[in-house]
């Protein structure tokens, strides 16, 4: 073992020690030395049109290339889990080269992607040229809006459910691990889930559901680099327009009904999620779980030019990593003032924070507990 990852706890055991003491710090509201978690937008770019996001809209900017993403996750070390993200990350052809560089880095035990499945040919050569320190670790969602129909008509002519479809079937034939992610964005597309998890269902794949909502700092045009406080609220969750009038307690009901289905790993923090997602439905004043957010403490974004944003609904700036060392922008004034933000924020009910929160205060082993 290098000296590089025995330092940093590159063992199952230092791993072990490393989130015992990222749960300490978490608790007391004390700043990690280093992240656990990251979330990495390798571009805003995206061939979808999606009704629910502007990623598309967006004007696309800098990307860090590989050679200078290799160097930022030099500077943050060992991580247990990396999301790469976007837009749509396979329209990235330096994708292999993006994924060898976090591996080399980080060596994640997760390096999550997600994509919205247009480019099954890109992804076959991406699983062909890398190599097994990286494909032991991936684990692919391929995101879907509903059946053929209310897909289609969401997504666009270029990320068909057919396309989506495929590339699950690709990644499962290779045995990848892959899920499907289904974001409700109406009333056909909640109806549609029940087929939805039929269409899969041969290729052993879990499906994973979440209420779209109404908005988002990270993928907006009129917020994006803003605070979108008017989306954050302890005892309620924001839904889309579109889903006006849809039984979403019904679903969600139903959705806890499935867990079980689930595969061990994941059943346990798709619990947590949907039991306090359906207090925020039900607009239960104490709604919980309640986890302490780890936003700029376990949990670190990366934006697609080097930036780190405090969150998903407060994408204000604290710094560069391709710019500066990580410890000036981990360290800096603007990051002690974004966390005492985070620190004052009632919570949102977002996965993609939620998830990291509950890990890395231990609330999600007390939940099953």
């Amino acid at each position: 073992m290098s000296a590089s990852r025995r330092d940093f706890g590159g063992s199952h055991a230092g791993r072990g020690a490393r989130y015992a003491l990222q749960v300490v710090h978490n608790r007391t509201g004390r700043v990690p030395a280093r992240p656990s978690w990251c979330t990495f937008l390798v571009t805003y770019r995206c061939n979808a049109r999606c009704k629910m996001c502007d990623s598309w809209r967006l004007k696309p900017g800098q990307e860090l290339t590989a050679s200078q993403i290799d160097e930022v996750f030099a500077k943050i070390g060992p991580l247990d889990v990396v999301r790469l993200t976007g837009g749509e990350p396979f329209l990235r052809e330096d994708m292999a080269d993006i994924a060898r560089a976090v591996v080399a880095r980080s060596t994640p035990v997760v390096l999550h992607v997600t994509t919205n499945g247009s480019f099954a040919d890109r992804i076959a050569r991406f699983i062909d040229v890398v190599q097994d320190d990286v494909r032991s670790r991936l684990a692919f969602l391929v995101s879907f809006d509903g059946m053929p129909q209310e897909h289609d008509a969401s997504r666009g002519e270029d990320v068909t459910f057919d396309r989506a479809l495929d590339t699950v079937r690709l990644l499962a034939a290779r045995g990848i691990r892959v899920s499907v992610n289904h974001t409700v964005i109406s009333k056909r597309s909640l109806e549609d889930n029940e087929a939805l998890r039929r269409a899969v269902e041969p290729y052993g794949v879990d499906v994973h559901s979440v209420l779209a909502y109404s908005d988002s700092a990270m993928y907006s045009i009129k917020l994006r680099g803003k605070r979108a406080e008017h989306l954050i609220a302890r005892s309620r969750y924001p839904l889309h327009p579109s889903l006006e009038g849809a039984d979403v307690i019904g679903f969600v009901e139903r959705e806890l009904a499935q867990v079980q289905k689930l595969r061990p790993r994941e059943r346990i923090g798709k619990r947590y999620y949907l039991r306090g997602l359906l207090a925020r439905l039900r607009a239960d004043p104490e709604a919980k779980p309640r986890p302490r957010c780890v936003a700029l403490r376990s949990h670190l974004r990366i934006l697609p030019d080097g930036r780190v944003p405090v969150c998903q609904f407060n994408t204000e700036t604290i710094g560069n990593l391709h710019s500066s060392s990580f410890e000036s922008a981990w360290r800096s004034p603007e990051a002690e003032r974004a966390r005492a933000w985070v620190d004052a924020c009632p919570g949102c009910w977002a996965e993609c924070e939620v998830i990291p929160s509950a890990v890395y205060t231990g609330d999600i082993v007390r939940a099953a507990i």
